[in-house]
């Protein structure tokens, strides 16, 4: 039997994927949504931002011709703004995120989509996300502030650690997340998550962000219109962690993580703005020190 166009589900979730030379890894990421989406109604939309790894051309031809599967070749590229450019596209009620290296647990996509539908408050969840080994990743962090950013700085570490217990350190990292119950989380992780549509504003990632800070920012966003967001357990994903990151050389993502912070800060802690700049300047000095005299510094 032929369905019609009207006939068709709406879609209740669309899903973004945005690949960037990790298109080994999109079979395995589609195989892993398609065969765990149960009878969760979902459009995938996946953009590939001129990678030079052969991008869709390794895509198995039976995604290609899923109907539930989009495919957007963007023209240059652009970095993670790629992830605006099909907003439009979208037909779901709620809009998700999903990394080329998450790989979807049975039950995540409807545990998800049950949580946002029963928990009105919520602007956003995330899921439990495991490295290959089946370990758990906790990659989830409070909102930044200039408080919290100077207690990321060496200067900052180096008290925390000696004269406060590591106190600012264990409280921005959610030291005491429990990971067995729903858990409200400032910044989680997007390799797997969900957001309204009325949290979001008209964009998904702010351009003027080059990459280390688009997630703090978008977390910041949901919050500022009057959402939370959470950890939702039953959703679990296995995430092989940044994968397209960790192919920029460190100090390609050290000076993004300096340019970014600044943005950031402009944008919603504008007061701050000329305190921050000379300490992230000094603390970019410290860290450059350190790893050319000892050879490491201090993780943030």
């Amino acid at each position: 039997m032929l369905v019609s166009p009207s006939m068709e589900r709406v879609p209740q979730v669309s899903i973004i994927i945005s690949n960037y030379n990790s298109s080994d890894l999109i079979n395995e990421a589609l195989k892993s949504l398609v065969s765990t989406a149960g009878d969760v109604p979902f459009e995938a939309i996946l953009i590939d931002d001129m990678s030079t790894d052969g991008g869709f051309a390794l895509v198995d031809e039976k995604y290609k011709h899923d109907p539930r599967l989009t495919f957007v070749q963007c023209e240059k590229h652009i970095g993670f703004s790629a992830l605006n450019l099909v907003l439009n596209r979208t037909r779901g009620a709620y809009l998700m995120t999903m990394d080329t290296d998450a790989q979807v647990w049975p039950g995540a996509l409807q545990a998800l989509v049950t949580f946002m539908d029963t928990t009105p408050e919520a602007g956003g969840a995330t899921a439990s996300l495991f490295y290959p080994d089946g370990s758990p990743q906790n990659y989830h962090r409070r909102l930044m502030t200039p408080m919290r950013s100077f207690f990321t700085t060496v200067l900052g570490r180096f008290i925390d650690k000696y004269f406060l217990g590591l106190r600012n350190y264990k409280s921005y990292h959610y030291d005491d997340l429990d990971t067995t119950r729903v858990f409200e989380i400032e910044q989680p992780p997007t390799a797997f998550f969900i957001f309204r549509r009325a949290a979001l504003g008209s964009f998904i990632v702010d351009p003027d962000f080059n990459q280390v800070f688009l997630d703090v920012d978008l977390c910041r966003r949901i919050y500022d219109r009057g959402y939370k967001i959470y950890l939702v357990p039953d959703a679990k994903v296995t995430h092989i962690k940044s994968v397209a990151a960790n192919k920029k050389p460190n100090m390609w993502r050290d000076r993004q993580y300096y340019k970014d912070q600044l943005i950031y800060f402009r944008k919603h802690h504008p007061a701050a703005m000329p305190l921050m700049s000379v300490v992230l300047w000094i603390d970019r000095m410290m860290r450059s020190l350190l790893i050319r005299t000892i050879g490491r510094a201090p993780m943030r």
